[in-house]
């Protein structure tokens, strides 16, 4: 998705809003949908609850100021390749300045394919600013965050995984998951504000204290229909890193299948040109690491369509959300619901 530059000032305003106010409001959880005759199994919702921590203070006084402010830690989701680089990033940062936590002590674990037992995989220290480490996956150091070589262990097999971060100060934590792919897997990446939210400032409003957004009529059934013909789904949102929590729990109790979530590494988010620009480097990003262009894309803006076009996307499954103009061979719809039935065709062989 790319916004208007004129929204940059509100979505701000809105940033500073919710250090006061709280994390966003969401409703409950709708009922889960029921699979298709013949779909493929759903990728597990990994929801297990986490190891439990207890805090056992800072190592500085200057982290327990820090610490002062709301939690805004995150994780950063990945897909991998079973026999290429398998990380796990993670940003640990508080308040409304989205300050670091530097040199301080994290406890990670692993729920290796999203069942059995929790793994301990070790304590990790938080970086700082004289100890930055390399730029690794496209995430450079920006202080407070850690990165795991998972590699250095047991590798991570084809399927879906979970890690879990917490920080020993205080026990706030964070989680990302990892998907693994098979050969020959394929992936369907999707916009998320205004493409798959009710409209392009819905998440503005509901950071100002306003309820969660809207999903689009039949949205989250065509995302389903493509996870259960054994297709992964990649969430690309220009939203600022610290929304990676809500925004994932927005997908989920709206009913969309799980993925891997990405949005811009900022405090601010990406507008106009840099979230083109950004949304460009993410699926190359995509490509180089596991090979794989995407299937399908969902979008809703004119650099959606540039976007899916360079990346090498099949014109005829691109498909744009009530966009006109030149779609360069893309499908342009006005309800998802005409498409999910269009998207459903179960594989030979479904995903691990």
């Amino acid at each position: 998705m790319v916004r208007p530059a004129p929204l940059a000032p509100l979505v701000l305003a809105a940033v500073s809003f919710i250090a006061c106010a709280g994390a966003p409001r969401h409703a409950d959880a709708p009922a889960p949908p029921r699979p298709r005759a013949g779909a493929c199994p759903a990728r597990p919702a990994c929801d297990a609850p986490p190891p439990v921590a207890l805090p056992r203070g800072f190592r500085h006084t200057r982290s327990r100021l820090v610490a002062a402010g709301w939690p805004r830690h995150r994780g950063r989701d990945l897909f991998a390749r079973a026999d290429g680089p398998q990380w796990a990033i993670a940003k640990l940062a508080y308040g409304p300045q989205d300050d670091d936590l530097e040199d301080e002590d994290v406890e990670a674990y692993l729920l290796r394919g999203c069942s059995g037992a929790w793994e301990r995989l070790g304590t990790f220290r938080t970086s700082d600013d004289d100890h930055p480490h390399p730029t690794t996956e496209g995430i450079p150091d920006t202080g407070g965050r850690v990165y795991i070589d998972l590699t250095a262990g047991r590798r991570l097999e084809v399927g879906r995984h979970r890690v879990h971060l917490a920080v020993a100060g205080d026990a706030t934590s964070a989680d990302l998951f990892i998907e693994v792919l098979p050969p020959g897997a394929q992936v369907a990446v999707t916009d998320v504000d205004g493409t798959l939210t009710s409209s392009e400032v819905a998440v503005v409003s509901e950071l100002v204290g306003g309820g969660p957004p809207a999903a689009h009529p039949g949205a989250a059934e065509a995302m389903r229909a493509l996870a259960e013909s054994g297709i992964y789904l990649f969430y690309v949102t220009a939203r600022p890193e610290w929304l990676v929590g809500s925004t994932r729990v927005w997908l989920r109790e709206q009913g969309f299948p799980p993925g891997i979530l990405h949005t811009t590494i900022g405090v601010t988010g990406a507008f106009g040109g840099a979230a083109a620009r950004y949304k460009t480097i993410e699926l190359g990003w995509l490509k180089a690491r596991t090979g794989i262009v995407p299937s399908f894309g969902f979008g809703n803006m004119p650099s959606d369509v540039a976007t899916y076009t360079a990346a090498g996307i099949p014109a005829s499954r691109c498909f744009y959300y009530k966009l006109g103009g030149d779609l360069r061979g893309g499908v342009p719809h006005e309800d998802y619901r005409s498409l999910a039935q269009a998207l459903f065709s179960p594989q030979a062989a479904c995903a691990p």
